[in-house]
This record gives C-alpha cells, structure tokens and sequence, in this order.
C-alpha cells in the first residue's frame, strides 16, 4: 500500500518520540528504583550503627553474665524494627536457637569480619519482601554481635510506584506534545512539496502560470522560491520555442521550394505543403529518383543535388539533398529542398525559341534585300519596271525588319514593367474614329464594312491614349488582315462592370482553331505561319496588346469558332464620375 510523505513523516517522528521516551522512562525508573533503594539502605545503615554504637556495651556486659533478655528483644527504631544479636548468636551454625535472627553463613561470616550486610529477600519475621540491613557490633575493636534492620518493600514499592505513575503521566504529555509537533513539522514539510508535486503535473500539462507560496525562510522555502523561479524561466523558454517553431512552420509552410527530412531509414518524417503540391503522394513516401538521391546522401554523409521529372517532362525539379548530423557528427537523417525549375525550363526553351524566331524572321528578309543588292551590283537589274518592282520589294522588306525591331524594342520594354507612361483620359468613340482614319486604306482595299457601337453615356478610359490605340490598331489590322474580301468588322464598346469598360473586334474571318487559342498571346505565335508572314505580320502583336492592357490593369480574351470568325476584347478602368 502506497503511503504519502505526510504520513511517513508523522509516523517516523512518533516513532523516534516514542522509542525516547520510552528509553528514558526505562532509565528514569531504573535510576529511581536505584536511587530510592540506596537511599534506603543508607537510612538503615546509618540508624544500625547509631544503634550499634548504643548496645556496644551491654553486649559486653551479656558476654559476661548481663542482662542478655533484654537486647534479644524486638526493638522499634526510625528506620523500622530492629534486632540485636550476640557474639553467640552469630556463631550459631544454624541460628536454630534463634529462629528469627537466621542468617545466611557468607553474612553471618560477613558480620564477624566486621563488615556491613544488605539484602533484599523475604524476611521471615515480617512475613514478606524486605531490605534487611546488617551492622557489626564492635567494642574495643572487637565483634560482640550485630544490630539488623527491616524495612518492608511494600512502603518503597508504594513511593516507587507513585514515581511511576509521574513518569507516565509525563511521557503521555510528551507524546501529546510531541505528535502535535510532529504533525506540524510534517505538514509543513509535506504541504509544500505535495504542491510542488502538483504543480509538476501542471507544468507538465503545459501550464506554467501557477506559483508555490513561500511560507518560510528554510530550505524548504528556498525549494519553493527557486521552484517558482525555475516555472517561470522554463514558461519563457517554451514561449520562446513554441515561437521559433511557429516561426519554423511558418517559414515551411510559406516556401515556396518543397523541403523533405527523412530519419535514418529512410522514412519520412518531415513534408511542407509545396512538398506535398510538387510530389503528391511521393511526398509521404520517397519514390525514385529521390529515394537514390537520399539514400546516397545517408550511407556517404556528403551533399548531392539531382534535376527529375516527377511527371515526365510536364514538371522538373531541383533536389539538393544535405545529411542532418548530430553532436558525436553521426549521420541521423537528411533534408532536401525540392525547387522547382519548371519556369526556369521554360524560359530557357522561350529563350531558345525567341532566338531562333527572331533569326528566322530577320533571316527572310535581308536575305531578299541582299539579294536584289546583289543582284544591282551584278548589273543584273536595269532601269526598268523590273528594277522599280524590285526596289518596291527592298522597301517592304525594310519596312518589316523596322516593325520588327520596333515590336521587340516595344515588347522588351513591356516584359520589364519599364511603362512610365501619362496616364489621362480617353474618349473610346474618338479612339475608333482615330484607328479607322488610320486604317482606311486598307479597309477601303479589303472591302470591308465598319461596324461601331458606342453608348452615348459611356464614360472615358483611363489609360495611355497612344498604347491604348497602338493596341487598337493591332487588333483592327488583325482584323482586316485575315477577313475576307466584302466581309465586315465589328467595334464594340461597353460597360463591363462598374468601373470596367469592355471592348471588342470582331471579324469574320477564316477563325482559330480551340487548340491554338491558348497560344495565341505568345510571341512569334502564328496560327497559320506561311499566310501570316505573307500578310506582313511580325508575330509579336498579340503579344504586346497583351502586355500593355495588363498594364493598365486590364485583361484580355478571345472567343473564335472555324469558318465563323474571331472577336478579341480586353477591359479597361472607367474614369470615375464627379
């Protein structure tokens, strides 16, 4: 059975009184018994000489011839009765003569040497326990007989007993004192370590707010003290821990690079959420090739980093795996971050791309113009309608490498973010007026009719009126480039939200296919390449119409179906109302 600290306290500390108390009742009534008796007999002894010296010479008067009746009698002192024997009473081998002065030989011997006797026996004149004190009776430096006193023990076992019950009554006090004292000692060495107990538990709930009373100046205050000091140095450090591992989590959880730690076996034990986003289920298990990577990196102890493609060739990612080493620098575990270089990939493909397109594009036309240059040169080309047709192509040529370094000059800036453009307001019917004086020509040579829709109470844009016409241009051009003859072309201006104003071109033209429209804002982007580049196109206009109304903060769509045209529209903020 389980028993608290209070307890074993009380009851060592009753334990201890009891067995001292104990102990020194034991001597304190064996000192008094001693001492009562001593005392007793040196009472006797002092009365049996005085008597000894008073009888010392009718003794010597009975050894020769006195009145010897008379000091045999029973004789009453202070001390208790007394008897008086003669020289020949003590020389009675068996004292038969006189019974009751019997004696044992060794103090009959004892009393004839002139030496004092004590004992405590039976005596037989009293008829019971009694100190019997023998004194020698000396005269003229000889024993002529002895003088014995009694005293019965019942008188001093009556005083001894009463000393006992003093005792007693006193070690029963003393328990009483000493279990209230022990009960107070224990309490108040239990009560406070039975509150530290329960704040152990509380602390170890998480709980570190409670403090211990200091109800004494001794150690156990001291305990208590540095407890309380202790709870709240360890309350500021788990608040300090629990921040850094908010901190941690956070910084894991909001990186954008996936970040795997694995134990010594492998096992997962550690995945942020990009981790899960990039590999999936791969997350909670290691799948090839990164189970190679980190078990290389567990059984080496050295960094390695590898380039995969969890999804073939749709996603890649960066690995770099680094070992996790503990203080005696034994490997327990790695850790890897997982970047992913999809965009990466797919900007140095862009990279790639808009090389070689550009190289394509440039490449066409100077290689005409060097041509018909060379040809000059050869004298090949006279003054003729052969050689005016020819510098006519020279200078269309001319004219589409200008528009394409212009288009990529435009672009370049664009990708940048580099607008700083004057922001004012636009009126979207003059917009349209404007555009359609510029390209009337080329309506007027295509055939086509004009359609416009513009609300009379629809407020200006908020825009950069030359890029807002430069991306105009771009989707009428478009627009008559690819509709066919008599065909016509659509405007329209609308109120798209409540501070959005919508418009659109619409042809009727041959259409884009679906699986080419999510392309079609790309650069060098052509639907159909051989009939766009004859058209005069540079590929790049869609691309920048794209840019510069993501620049306002605007967006662009576009809706086509095969064989019934196309209609691109983008939304522009409306200029707020006084």
């Amino acid at each position: 059975m389980r028993t608290n600290l209070f307890t074993r306290l009380l009851v060592s500390y009753l334990l201890v009184t009891l067995i001292t108390l104990l102990a020194v009742g034991v001597a304190m009534s064996r000192f008094y018994t001693n001492y009562y008796f001593e005392a007793k007999e040196k009472q006797l002894l002092t009365h049996g000489r005085q008597l000894a010296t008073r009888v010392a010479p009718f003794l010597h008067e009975e050894t020769t011839g006195g009145a010897g009746s008379f000091l045999r009698t029973f004789t009453l002192t202070r001390s208790g009765p007394a008897r008086i024997l003669t020289l020949a009473d003590l020389e009675e081998a068996s004292g038969g003569r006189h019974g009751h002065a019997r004696l044992d030989p060794a103090d009959r011997a004892s009393l004839l040497r002139g030496q004092v006797v004590v004992r405590r026996e039976r005596n037989p004149v009293l008829d019971q326990n009694a100190i019997t004190v023998g004194v020698p009776v000396e005269y003229r430096g000889r024993v002529t007989g002895a003088v014995l006193l009694f005293t019965p023990l019942a008188d001093v076992n009556a005083s001894l007993s009463a000393v006992h019950r003093l005792i007693d009554y006193a070690a029963a006090i003393a328990v009483v004192l000493a279990a209230v004292a022990s009960f107070l000692l224990s309490r108040s060495i239990a009560r406070p370590l039975a509150q530290m107990n329960r704040l152990t538990m509380e602390m170890a709930r998480g709980d570190y707010s409670r403090q211990l009373p200091v109800a004494s100046r001794d150690e156990v205050g001291q305990l208590a003290e540095n407890f309380n000091k202790l709870a709240v140095a360890l309350e500021e450090t788990v608040t300090a821990l629990k921040q850094e591992k908010s901190k941690l989590e956070n910084i894991l959880d909001n990186m954008g690079e996936g970040v795997l730690a694995v134990d010594r076996d492998g096992r997962v034990i550690l995945g942020n959420p990009a981790s899960v986003r990039t590999l999936g289920a791969g997350a909670a298990v290691l799948t090839e090739p990164l189970t190679g990577l980190f078990g290389a990196v567990l059984a080496t102890g050295t960094r390695r980093s590898a380039e995969f493609s969890p999804d073939d060739g749709k996603t890649f990612l960066l690995a770099k795996v680094a070992p996790l080493e503990g203080r005696d620098g034994q490997t327990f575990g790695a850790v890897g971050v997982l970047e992913d270089i999809t965009e990466l990939r797919q900007l140095e493909n862009l990279r790639r791309d808009f090389v070689a397109n550009v190289s394509h594009e440039l490449r066409t036309p100077l290689t005409s113009i060097q041509g018909f240059i060379e040809a000059m040169q050869d004298g090949m080309l006279e003054e003729g309608p052969g050689r005016v047709e020819h510098l006519g192509l020279m200078h269309r040529e001319t004219l589409r490498l200008n528009r394409l370094i212009h288009d990529l000059l435009d672009l370049a800036v664009l990708e940048r973010g580099q607008t700083g453009w004057e922001i004012n307001l636009v009126d979207v019917a003059d917009l349209f007026s404007r555009v359609l004086v510029k390209l009337g020509l080329q309506i007027r040579e295509a055939g086509l009719r004009v359609q416009q829709a513009v609300p009379a109470d629809l407020p200006p844009v908020l825009g950069n009126e030359d890029r807002i016409e430069q991306v105009l241009i771009n989707l009428v051009g478009n627009a008559v480039r690819f509709s066919r003859p008599g065909g016509s072309i659509e405007l329209v201006a609308a109120r798209s939200g409540p501070d959005r104003i919508g418009i659109s071109v619409r042809d009727n033209g041959p259409g884009i296919p679906a699986e080419e429209l999510p392309h079609i804002w790309e650069r060098f982007h052509r639907v159909e390449k051989s009939r766009s580049r004859s058209l005069g196109g540079t590929g790049l206009g869609l691309a920048i119409v794209k840019h510069i109304v993501e620049a306002h903060g605007g967006t662009v769509a576009v809706q086509s179906e095969l064989g019934l045209g196309s209609t691109f529209s983008f939304t522009l903020p409306a200029a707020g109302e006084d």
